[in-house]
């Protein structure tokens, strides 16, 4: 994960792991465009400034969700690919991968 991409880690906190948690549904219900801080701030139930403590502004929000996302696919193919030799197998295993129905991860239940 891109450090650059948070001021404050929201994987190292429930608050941050509630703002990454609504920030996903909030923009899946309203848009990005209507998606502000002070929606979510009242949809986690803290304050503006509490969001800002963790990201400087809505478009590092989208980049830091974007960011996990691929980084949680790249460890996915590296996982069930990794004692695959054959080129063509990891490639298909990997159009598998990514072209799938995305399940709910019970081990991250924030995202």
């Amino acid at each position: 994960m891109n450090e650059k991409l948070f001021l404050r880690n929201p994987e190292e906190s429930d608050l941050g792991r509630k703002i990454v948690q609504h920030s996903i549904l909030l923009i899946h219900k309203i848009g990005f465009e209507a998606f502000t801080f002070k929606k979510l701030a009242q949809e986690v139930v803290t304050t503006e400034a509490g969001v800002y403590r963790y990201f400087e502004n809505k478009h590092r929000v989208l980049l830091y969700l974007v960011d996990w996302y691929w980084s949680w696919q790249e460890y996915r193919l590296i996982y069930y690919t990794h004692n695959t030799k054959s080129a063509e197998a990891k490639i298909k295993k990997a159009i598998q991968l990514l072209s799938a129905q995305v399940e709910d991860d019970l081990t991250t239940t924030h995202i």
